[in-house]
């Protein structure tokens, strides 16, 4: 009866191990199938870096936001990066008492692959549950400037909530 109950305490902590996923991880695994707040855009960013979608994954467990580009599963970033290329994301937020701000999240984009999916994730510290605009686009930093490279997506009312 002993070894039964070993057994037992054994398989729900295995199943407590490994079944407790990060959400990030969980939405990740589906292509974001079942992220209420993804906005379908397939818009080509530059020379067949064709984003799909765009989602804040809020896991609340954890505490975090993070902004999600599902990719193409054709787009390769090879060539881009091993250039100095930055994705550049500039938000526009309205905060508590219609207080607004403007940020800047820009970053060295990295190519994640997650069951056969393609996307490029950035964490973000946002409180508030929604953008008011959005602009994502590509540059190369040239003598202390920005030269962008291919046309800007530009995105109105994203959500940063999704239960």
């Amino acid at each position: 009866m002993n070894n039964k109950k070993s057994y037992i305490l054994l398989f729900y902590l295995l199943a407590l191990t490994f079944g407790c996923k990060p959400k990030t991880e969980l939405y990740l695994e589906r292509g974001l199938d079942i992220l209420s707040n993804k906005v379908n855009v397939n818009f080509d960013l530059y020379d067949g870096i064709i984003i799909e979608e765009v989602g804040v994954i809020r896991d609340q467990k954890e505490g975090t936001k993070t902004l999600v580009f599902k990719l193409n599963e054709n787009t390769s970033m090879n060539d881009l990066l091993s250039k100095d290329v930055f994705l550049g994301v500039r938000v526009w937020i309205i905060g508590k008492n219609a207080q607004k701000r403007i940020e800047n999240w820009d970053f060295k984009p990295n190519l994640i692959e997650v069951e056969g999916y393609k996307y490029i994730l950035k964490r973000i510290n946002i409180k508030e549950d929604q953008i008011k605009k959005m602009k994502v686009y590509l540059y190369q930093e040239k003598n202390g400037r920005k030269q962008k490279m291919g046309s800007p997506l530009i995105l109105n009312k994203v959500n940063t909530y999704n239960d």
